[in-house]
């Protein structure tokens, strides 16, 4: 089977996102010019629209959904676990340093977690990023369901279907429905960019969905989106330092609040509160965070990323 051609836009995506949030939580509430980064969120939304379904072969049917599951949740699930545990042992050390009143786990909040029960209960992640990937979940299961009627001649009357629906149905929690218009601008690019739809039918049926993302999720989140989307239009070229933080945008997703944002807490009980030493305190973060995401990558992420790849579509 020959490799897909590598879409350099999708690093770019990625890069941005990524390095958005992780500011955002190092300093954003401090530096209001950072203040925004939060949007990167629903650049990857757009993102898991069109690279999730690009990566299903157009021949899927409901007998490979296994299959698709298993790719995705050996891809997801072991670094999400092992981030976990890197959490729990860093709460464990502030305790044992008195910089926290306690570590001592909620079990039960815990064990909801593995299956990202939090996103329905309202209940808090040890890591506030991780709301996210149970939306990401929820949206595996959904195109393991339906993306057959995605491929289908009826594919954008779908997509537009769903999102009317979605803003007159609310589901408590954090839910695919209420962030589904901006997966559906990423899945309508998909069908654009393999041929499936016309340019002119692509923008008849993304018009409607951006006007009811703007009044479902947000101006602010569906322009963030269409940044996303501006940046899979463009033809941009390889780039060393873009590749570089898309290969660790995932590990650098899950380890900066648990890394990062403490240390930089940390520097800032026992540091002078001057300019220079908050550009010090987030500087360092910014340089651990990143250092200890490459780390992640290579002794967690990347062997589940390489097994993950030996799952394929018959």
């Amino acid at each position: 089977m020959t490799q897909p051609k590598h879409i350099h836009q999708v690093d770019y995506i990625r890069a941005i996102a990524s390095v958005a949030v992780a500011l955002f939580h190092l300093g954003g509430k401090s530096l209001p010019v950072l203040k925004y980064g939060w949007l990167g969120v629903h650049m990857f939304f757009l993102l898991s629209g069109f690279i999730i379904c690009k990566a299903i072969p157009r021949n899927y049917s409901w007998r490979l959904s296994g299959k698709f599951i298993s790719k995705r949740i050996i891809r997801i699930e072991p670094p999400y676990i092992i981030s976990i545990i890197i959490v729990l042992l860093v709460n464990m050390l502030l305790a044992g340093l008195s910089l926290i009143p306690s570590a001592q786990p909620d079990w039960a909040n815990l064990l909801s977690h593995l299956a990202y029960i939090n996103n329905f209960t309202g209940a808090p992640y040890v890591n506030p990023v991780y709301w996210t990937l149970g939306i990401e979940f929820q949206f595996y299961l959904f195109v393991a369901l339906v993306f057959p009627f995605i491929v289908s001649k009826w594919g954008t009357w779908f997509l537009l279907a769903l999102c009317i629906l979605s803003h007159y149905i609310h589901i408590p929690g954090s839910t695919l429905l209420g962030l589904f218009p901006v997966f559906a601008l990423g899945i309508l690019y998909y069908l654009y960019f393999t041929k499936q739809v016309k340019l002119l039918q692509a923008l008849l049926f993304g018009l409607p969905i951006v006007v009811i993302s703007c009044f479902n999720i947000g101006m602010l989140e569906t322009s963030a989106a269409l940044f996303a989307l501006l940046l899979l239009a463009l033809p941009l070229k390889k780039n060393r330092l873009v590749s570089f933080f898309s290969t660790i945008s995932f590990s650098l997703y899950l380890t900066h609040d648990t890394v990062g944002s403490k240390l930089v807490a940390f520097m800032g009980q026992s540091l002078p509160k001057t300019l220079l030493f908050k550009a010090m305190e987030f500087g360092t973060g910014i340089i651990v965070s990143v250092a200890f995401a490459w780390i992640f990558y290579l002794v967690v992420e990347a062997p589940f990323l390489k097994l993950s790849k030996r799952i394929v579509y018959s």
